[in-house]
């Protein structure tokens, strides 16, 4: 069996937008948003976009990183893996298609977001919507999908039971950051402050929807994912059926 990537990609995105996971999952992202939105025009509360963009982001980056596991973990029950990864190729091209995959559902929630900032920007939310700022939203919700996907898939390549996995991963996109955010504000050593601050699990789901990251930021994450992609490509090649 040669695996075609092509066809594994337009497969599995079929499969999501039928089975409603997509779906689902944007209106997850879109549901808070719109509500903040409607509470800003209607009560006058006192918000701005990035709050809008801030609460898209709360369940939309969890929606998407599960979205994109979606199809790592169906192969990976079901024992389809064992005849996809017949051969060392397939194994790279398996992995090069599931992180594909995981592209193409960052680049749609990164265009719904958009979208739907510009929509609420001309109902006059008040705020400032640059170009600096919608880079700085499509590139942080980019990597941080791609980032904390490359990390469940590592672990599910470990055989880390997928519970387990989903579980890590909403603690992180949902609850961890607070705790961090919670320190930074009490921590009196700088050092320690500076690394809060460029620790990935703090950084990633605390400012995507705020601002652009800093250039150590971006820095620091560009080189996880490349490492932790490397990190999945060998173990993949190295798994036993």
């Amino acid at each position: 069996m040669n695996l075609n990537i092509k066809g594994y990609i337009v497969y599995n995105l079929k499969e999501l937008l039928f089975k409603g996971h997509l779906i689902i999952g944007l209106i997850c992202a879109l549901f808070p948003a719109i509500l903040i939105s409607y509470f800003i025009i209607e009560k006058s509360t006192p918000f701005t976009i990035k709050h809008i963009s801030n609460f898209y982001c709360m369940l939309g980056m969890l929606c998407a990183v599960l979205a994109s596991l979606s199809p790592l973990n169906k192969d990976y029950s079901s024992k389809t893996i064992s005849l996809i990864n017949n051969t060392s190729h397939n194994r790279n091209k398996y992995i090069i298609s599931v992180t594909l995959v995981t592209i193409i559902i960052s680049i749609i929630y990164i265009m719904i977001g958009v979208v739907f900032l510009y929509i609420v920007k001309y109902l006059d939310i008040p705020g400032t919507l640059n170009i600096s700022f919608i880079l700085g939203f499509s590139s942080n919700v980019f990597l941080l999908v791609l980032f904390y996907f490359l990390l469940g898939a590592l672990l599910i390549l470990y055989r880390v039971h997928i519970g387990i996995v989903y579980t890590l991963l909403t603690a992180s996109l949902l609850f961890i950051h607070n705790i961090f955010a919670n320190m930074l504000e009490t921590l009196q050593n700088e050092t320690l402050k500076n690394f809060i601050e460029n620790f990935p699990f703090y950084y990633l789901p605390a400012l995507v929807g705020s601002k652009p990251f800093s250039v150590s930021q971006y820095l620091i994450t560009v080189i996880l994912i490349i490492l932790i992609f490397s990190f999945v490509i060998r173990k993949n090649r190295k798994l036993e059926y």
